[in-house]
């Protein structure tokens, strides 16, 4: 590889270092206080945001086996954050969404921001997730 290119893949890489490094530590930041991972948190919010997701569309959100995600929500379940809810048209087919305790734990994650510090946050993450979309045009 040449000097040039040796040198852009190491600041590529240093970069990808950096916002993999920022997005841990923002994870953290809204779940240090919380006796669950931040996996089942994500799930909490994706919940949330969503209304109900099945066990397929969990696993295929976060990359995980039907298994794996079922597990996942064994422990929200078992704390009472989550419930499965079998449709009567078709009893194989069961959704999973937040309980009111589920909806309270959510809101209690933001509840140490601000109006303010929630739409700044936002905004900032709405550029982010522009600026990634720009990088995957390029790919």
């Amino acid at each position: 590889m040449d000097k040039n290119k040796e040198d852009s893949v190491r600041a590529l890489v240093e970069e990808m270092f950096n916002i993999q490094v920022k997005s841990n530590r923002f994870m953290k930041l809204l779940t240090h206080d919380q006796d669950i991972s931040e996996n089942l948190v994500l799930l909490l919010l994706k919940l949330k945001l969503f209304g109900f997701l099945k066990i397929t569309e969990i696993s295929d959100a976060f990359l995980l086996t039907p298994g794996a995600a079922t597990n996942m929500c064994d422990k929200l379940e078992q704390l009472n954050f989550i419930e499965r809810i079998r449709l009567k048209e078709d009893r194989r087919v069961v959704r999973v969404t937040l309980t009111k305790k589920g909806e309270e734990r959510v809101d209690e994650i933001f509840s140490k921001f601000s109006v303010k510090q929630l739409e700044t946050i936002a905004r900032t993450l709405s550029e982010i997730n522009h600026l990634f979309k720009n990088i995957e045009k390029t790919i």
